[in-house]
């Protein structure tokens, strides 16, 4: 195969890598959601899972989209949109986006889950993009600029090592922690009942728009940036925005199936 048709082929490859919590940040959104849930949920998802666990089911979409029949759902990760806009133009671009993105594969997922002529794969394939796509939206990244990849082709360097704002966001400054995702997820779970209640109460939009507002901070930070070397100062006050991102994104993927299988 000639280099010019490989070069294509190597991109997408590399994009895979690039759109994700990782592993860590989806499974320990996972464990927290499984906390959260009512009875009826737990046993509605236990009789579509089976034996694969809700922290697993949740990085399912990240290996299928490199399966052929999956192949479309590479876009659905993420969402690009022009920085300075204000709320209400925000929801216009959003509302007005012909393409597939994050928000409405969300959306189709969840009508296809609540479809009563679904089938069983089918529900079973709706529910793992639920839960992965609801984690996907709280990473600021994903919902980003189109001309930088979401931050994947911004250099930088973090721990003495090269990398780039998206992998900085996905996967370097959660891990550099140390801990696996179970032991992320119990020392991630104590959000208060008065938190609960408002991120499950908040709007899908408004989910969106807080991953727009921190990742328009994130970009005029990095501009600012003399040499674009990530220190301990970085990673000290923004390790709790990652944090808080985690938890709400579970907690609010439970407010979303204990209302699909309402008590």
């Amino acid at each position: 195969m000639k280099l010019r048709q490989l070069f294509p082929i190597a991109l997408f490859c590399i994009s895979l890598f690039l759109i994700s919590w990782g592993y860590t940040g989806h499974r320990t959104i996972g464990q927290i959601t499984q906390n959260h849930l009512n009875p009826k949920a737990k046993e509605a998802i236990k009789n579509l899972l089976g034996d694969t666990s809700i922290a697993e089911a949740c990085t399912w979409a990240d290996d299928a989209r490199r399966e052929p029949e999956f192949s479309e759902t590479a876009n659905w990760h993420f969402l690009n949109l022009p920085l300075g806009l204000s709320f209400e133009d925000f929801k216009k671009h959003i509302d007005t986006l012909s393409n597939e993105n994050v928000y409405t594969a969300l959306n189709k997922a969840k009508i296809e889950l609540t479809n009563p002529q679904a089938t069983r794969i089918q529900k079973v394939h709706a529910l793992k993009f639920i839960m992965h796509f609801v984690g996907d939206l709280h990473q600021p990244m994903h919902i980003s600029r189109a001309e930088d990849k979401g931050g994947s082709t911004i250099q930088l360097n973090f721990d003495e090592k090269g990398t780039n704002l998206h992998s900085l966001w996905d996967t370097k400054m959660l891990e550099k922690q140390g801990l696996t995702y179970d032991q992320l997820a119990t020392k991630y779970d104590n959000v208060s009942a008065e938190n609960i209640k408002q991120w499950q109460n908040d709007p899908l939009i408004q989910w969106l728009w807080e991953s727009y507002q921190i990742s328009t901070q994130l970009y005029a930070e990095v501009d600012a940036m003399n040499k674009r070397v990530i220190d301990d100062a970085y990673y000290q006050k923004h390790l709790p925005m990652v944090e808080k991102r985690i938890q709400q994104a579970a907690i609010r993927l439970a407010g979303v199936l204990n209302e699909i299988y309402p008590e």
